[in-house]
């Protein structure tokens, strides 16, 4: 086949997927259904194309044609008019609640549900299960009564047993003090002590000379034992009372530990779902430890979970991003939240979540688990000209074989700028001066 005539049925072919074949498809591009088939058929398009290859349609039926290609433009910028904001991409995504636990059985036994329905809401601190509640009433009961004791024999010991001993204490420091003195007289006074002590005695004088010095120390004694008693109250009595408080608060605090385990109470408002098989006029179940008894819902808010990896995406500006999420006629928005880097199956990812404002929490959390896929949109910096990939391709395959979308467009488009690639489709910003019509 002749060069010339390879390079007029190129134009041929090129012409008629500019003004035919687009035209009648663009919905379906704008649908983004991109699958395996899709892309082999664009492969083949463009593989004809270069290649000079063509169907043989019938004479009178090329000339038709011909003549009516040749009157329509091969690119016209008017049948893409500027727009501010763009369809990056449609992804899978996931509805989540604002807080998921779920509860799993720290112990074994016999658990009484008091829930009936597998699901239902319920307020903040409600009690829907618990471990056998007969027992740990009784073991609350032991507690109170061991409280109660205690605190009689406190009292006990401190309006009694107190009293006496300091009053006991007092009198034989007052014994102790007159003695004292009476030694130290005696001790100062030879004549006197020889005229007191020899009385009814043949010796001369009784008094030992260390009596005063075993005097003072008992009445020193005397006197540190009352400071003590004042200072540490019941330890100098001889009761040990404080020791007897302190195992009572050990008690009381692992059995608060051990019912606070047997106890379930809804941590926040919001939706309760039963794991265990429920039967109707059944309220106790054996569970094992470590089963999953429920799982809990916020749902006072809803946020979605898009997960995004390609470099194309990730450096565009978070506050321009918007998801929307539709089922059937349904359409949510949810605006950007917060993104993180996740750690998922050894292998770091690139998280978005996005929250629904909250008068469309409700609507939203119906979604929650349902398999959905999510519309990622954005914001344009700039207005600018929404194009299908593969009619920036098929205009001039040879200009895309770089797999550079900024070179290629310059290259066909000059002047012509990149804004935003998307998943299928291009943001191209075109100066003033360019013309918006072509013909190859």
């Amino acid at each position: 086949m002749p060069g010339a005539t390879r390079i007029r049925m190129r134009r041929q072919i090129r012409d008629f997927m500019n003004t035919t074949f687009f035209p009648l498809s663009r919905r379906w591009l704008k649908a983004e259904l991109v699958d395996s088939s899709r892309w082999i058929c664009v492969t083949t398009l463009v593989f004809l194309s270069s290649t000079g290859c063509s169907f043989q349609p019938t004479k009178a039926k090329a000339q038709a044609t011909g003549q009516e290609l040749s009157a329509i433009p091969a690119w016209n910028w008017d049948a893409y008019p500027p727009v501010d904001k763009m369809r990056i991409a449609t992804l899978p995504c996931q509805l989540q609640p604002k807080s998921t636990i779920a509860v799993l059985s720290p112990l074994m036994g016999m658990l009484r549900v008091y829930v009936s329905s597998p699901q239902t809401n319920l307020s903040a601190g409600v009690l829907w299960a618990e471990f056998e509640p007969e027992i740990f009433a009784a073991e609350a009961r032991t507690l109170k009564e061991a409280r109660r004791n205690l605190e009689d024999q406190e009292k006990l010991q401190w309006e009694i047993e107190y009293p006496r001993k300091k009053l006991k204490l007092e009198q034989e420091i007052e014994e102790a003090q007159r003695q004292t003195k009476l030694l130290q007289l005696l001790s100062t006074n030879v004549e006197l002590a020889a005229k007191i002590l020899t009385v009814g005695s043949d010796q001369p004088n009784m008094m030992r000379p260390d009596a005063l010095d075993k005097s003072t120390l008992q009445l020193h004694l005397l006197q540190r034992n009352l400071n003590y008693l004042e200072t540490t109250n019941f330890a100098a009595v001889g009761f040990d009372l404080e020791s007897q408080r302190t195992e009572l608060i050990r008690r009381e605090l692992d059995f608060e530990r051990r019912r606070a385990q047997s106890r379930f109470e809804m941590p926040f408002a919001g939706k309760l779902t039963i794991t265990l098989p429920l039967t109707e006029g059944v309220v106790n179940y054996p569970v094992k430890s470590g089963e999953e008894l429920g799982v809990a819902r916020d749902v006072s808010s809803v946020r979605v979970r898009v997960a995004i990896d390609n470099v194309a995406w990730t450096g565009l500006p978070v506050d321009r991003l918007k998801v929307y999420v539709r089922s059937g006629d349904l359409s949510l928005l949810a605006s950007f939240s917060y993104q993180k880097i996740e750690h998922i199956q050894n292998r770091d990812e690139s998280a978005y979540y996005f929250e629904f404002p909250k008068e469309k929490t409700v609507a939203a959390a119906r979604l929650i688990g349902a398999n959905v896929s999510c519309e990622v949109w954005i914001d344009l910096p700039e207005q600018a000209r929404v194009v299908p990939k593969l009619a920036v391709i098929l205009h001039q395959p040879d200009a895309f074989q770089t797999r550079n979308w900024s070179a290629a467009l310059a290259t066909t488009f000059p002047g012509a700028r990149l804004v935003v690639e998307g998943q299928t489709d291009l943001a191209i910003a075109l100066p003033h001066d360019i013309k918006l019509t072509s013909i190859k």
